[in-house]
């Protein structure tokens, strides 16, 4: 009988897997590529064209503020447009007394972009599509990279499923969509999985 017990609950997401790499498909040729991150940047490299791609992880709020030449109060009007962010200059109206006037944009750095979940088999920073996916039943079959599919084979095969001692709360198992932990499901997404890291 095979016998695992769970890791704790962000053992694989994507914030830890930045250091170690997410894999991911090459945007220009489809080869094996890695995300990487460091505070302030996610870097991507393929091994195999070594076409390159990099994005800032900060998020930045665009706004004018200043004080209205009718009414006299200060406002901040947030500049949610993408297309009007990169303006020096806009014209927008003060939200006490709908005066428009022109003012200067504002960039400040807010926060920076430490989680994201995958969506639709995309990594979160640069939109690039999972190495390890596949569907069943129309329904996305993961994996991170080969440390996360690795995990996921273990877990999913085996005949006896703890949670650690130490651990009162969630675990790794957790992150795992119900399709994918349901017993007649478990076999074939192993199958799947499997055939996944002979990639």
């Amino acid at each position: 009988m095979e016998r695992i017990i769970d890791k704790p609950y962000f053992t694989y997401s994507v914030y830890t897997a930045l250091s170690s790499g997410l894999n991911v498909k090459c945007p220009k040729c489809h080869g094996f590529g890695i995300v990487t991150a460091n505070d302030n940047t996610a870097f991507f490299k393929c091994t195999n064209c070594r076409h390159t791609e990099e994005k800032d992880r900060t998020i930045y709020r665009y706004d004018v503020h200043n004080q209205c030449k009718c009414c006299g109060r200060y406002y901040r009007v947030n500049i949610q447009d993408e297309d009007k962010q990169h303006f020096q200059v806009l014209h927008v109206a003060c939200p006490f007394c709908k005066t428009i006037m022109s003012g200067k944009v504002h960039k400040t750095a807010e926060v920076f972009s430490y989680t994201g979940d995958i969506e639709n088999g995309k990594e979160p920073y640069l939109g690039l599509e999972l190495w390890f996916l596949t569907f069943l039943h129309n329904k996305p079959v993961w994996a991170l990279n080969r440390e996360h599919l690795a995990y996921l084979i273990d877990y999913l095969s085996a005949d006896l499923r703890e949670k650690p001692f130490s651990i009162p709360k969630k675990t790794q198992a957790d992150h795992l969509p119900t399709f994918m932990k349901t017993a007649k499901n478990r076999e074939r997404i192993v199958k799947i999985l499997k055939d996944m890291q002979k990639k």
